[in-house]
């Protein structure tokens, strides 16, 4: 009660007397403490009471939690076995997928090889029989292209087997027998010749090969007109432009098939030729930097490496000195029996059988259709076989072919 009085402060007292202004101050403090201490000790009470719960509680939120973590870490872990489980799955299906179309690839290896297999393993042996011989053919080929030409089959036959003993005698390997389209001509390209008019005897036959092989210009004895024929037909590729030397405009002609690389096709020659188209016929080339020119009459002419040249003749037996042999290949496309026979069989087919002759020239070209395609695929599986890295068998590309 005393505290509470107006007169009882410090600064009062302290008037009276500096020590029990000290006194006054303390007995303040003691009252204050007092007051403070009865309203606050329930308080701290109840805060240390509060504080045990709260540990209570965070020690069961703790184990809460570490079992919470324990699930956490246990579901994390079968995930991830799930998805391994999964990734090995994908991986097992995909190689089952994969020994899958293997197995179906390698029974059409198999198939297809085991068909091509028979086939290969004699072209094989052929090869190696050829390579042997290689001398030899290639020897009689040559002069068979440079020189037996001019004659008949018959003649050209007596020759070979002249030019076979002798190459024997010196024991060059060859062949038993020559015969010029079986070692320098292409089955297909020949099918193709023959659909294009020529005749398809071994006389007609060996002329073409040399119209093509021959490193010379062909001069061609064409009484019958035949090579002439076949010559338009197979140039029309190259836009064949025909002549005779008495068009006064044929070197014009001829100059602007050298340039374009057309072919050209001079016909109903006699005896003596024109010496304006001798640098054709000797194929006087020259190169100036990169390009090839060819000299006719005053004027370079830029040459084009498609450019062909061909003559005929409709003289039955014409006389060439032998500066004009020298510089073509002299071809003789008389008519054969053979080849006469043949023509003569096909007009009567076409009089009394049509229906005959229109079948015979469908499988025609339907073979020879097909022994392009098959060219082509031999071709395209060899290319693929040395190119093919890994496992054959996931090469796609090649088994499809193959399976074609």
């Amino acid at each position: 009660k005393y505290i509470k009085k107006p007169e009882y402060t410090a600064e009062a007292v302290g008037n009276q007397s500096k020590a029990a202004k000290s006194l006054c101050m303390w007995t303040h403090a003691m009252d204050t403490y007092s007051k403070v201490a009865t309203e606050v000790e329930p308080k701290r009470q109840k805060v240390a009471e509060l504080n045990k719960k709260l540990d209570a509680a965070n020690g069961a939120l703790k184990e809460k939690q570490d079992a919470l973590q324990k699930v956490i870490d246990e579901v994390a872990g079968l995930q991830k076995k799930l998805r391994d489980t999964n990734d090995e799955k994908e991986r097992l299906l995909a190689e089952a997928e994969l020994t899958k179309k293997r197995l179906a690839r390698a029974d059409i290896l198999t198939v297809g090889l085991a068909d091509e297999g028979v086939r290969w393993r004699n072209t094989v042996a052929t090869i190696r029989q050829d390579i042997i011989n290689l001398t030899g053919d290639v020897f009689l080929s040559s002069a068979a292209i440079s020189y037996y030409g001019p004659f008949t089959g018959v003649y050209r036959n007596e020759i070979v087997d002249e030019w076979l003993k002798a190459t024997k005698a010196v024991d060059i390997p060859c062949g038993d027998t020559f015969d010029l389209r079986e070692v320098m001509g292409n089955p297909v390209e020949i099918r193709d010749w023959n659909l294009q008019g020529l005749q398809t005897d071994s006389v007609s036959i060996n002329n073409g090969v040399m119209t093509v092989r021959g490193k010379r210009w062909p001069l061609m004895i064409d009484p019958q007109g035949q090579a002439n024929r076949w010559v338009r037909q197979m140039g029309k590729e190259r836009s064949i432009v025909v002549t005779k030397l008495s068009d006064p405009i044929y070197l014009r002609k001829l100059e602007a098939a050298i340039r374009n690389g057309n072919a050209v096709l001079i016909e109903n020659v006699e005896e003596v030729l024109d010496p304006a188209i001798e640098p054709v016929l000797t194929k006087a080339i020259f190169k100036r930097g990169a390009q090839k020119f060819l000299r006719l009459g005053s004027e370079d002419i830029p040459y084009h490496d498609d450019f062909a040249f061909y003559i005929t003749t409709k003289m039955a037996n014409p006389h060439y000195l032998p500066e004009v042999c020298i510089k073509v290949t002299v071809i003789n496309f008389t008519v054969t029996f053979d080849g006469l026979e043949e023509q003569l069989l096909n007009e009567v087919v076409s009089k009394e059988l049509p229906e005959a002759l229109a079948k015979k020239t469908e499988l025609m070209l339907q073979l020879a259709d097909d022994r392009k395609v098959l060219a082509s695929l031999e071709d395209k599986i060899l290319r693929l076989l040395s190119e093919s890295s890994g496992n054959i068998l996931d090469d796609e590309v090649l088994i499809e072919t193959l399976r074609e």
